[in-house]
């Protein structure tokens, strides 16, 4: 039987976001003003913007790329189901480590 493992921000890394963001002035639903129904998901979103990279080898360094991988942050709220990405790559030191595989 094969095991396969799922992708989920590190709790710490959910609670820097959370913070910064509130400190940034989101402490509600811009639609519907609920202060208690904010959520981060724990699993990352990923955006692919630019079309599918070609199968094979990674372009060389310096090459360009018609193709961009972003890792985001998704906020719902539970009242209404606004819905926003945030850019995971703002809000983490320049190598530490964010997501963890966790088991399905």
């Amino acid at each position: 039987m094969e095991v396969q493992q799922h992708m989920r921000w590190r709790q710490s890394f959910i609670a820097e976001v959370s913070e910064a963001l509130q400190q940034l002035g989101l402490r509600a639903c811009l639609v519907c003003g609920s202060a208690d129904a904010l959520g981060i998901e724990r699993s990352p979103v990923f955006l692919l913007t630019g079309g599918l990279p070609p199968a094979g080898e990674d372009p060389a360094l310096g090459e360009d790329r018609d193709y961009d991988l972003t890792c985001a942050v998704r906020i719902e709220c539970a009242g209404c189901g606004h819905l926003m990405l945030f850019n995971a790559n703002m809000y983490r030191a320049e190598d530490e480590q964010i997501l963890v595989r966790e088991p399905s």
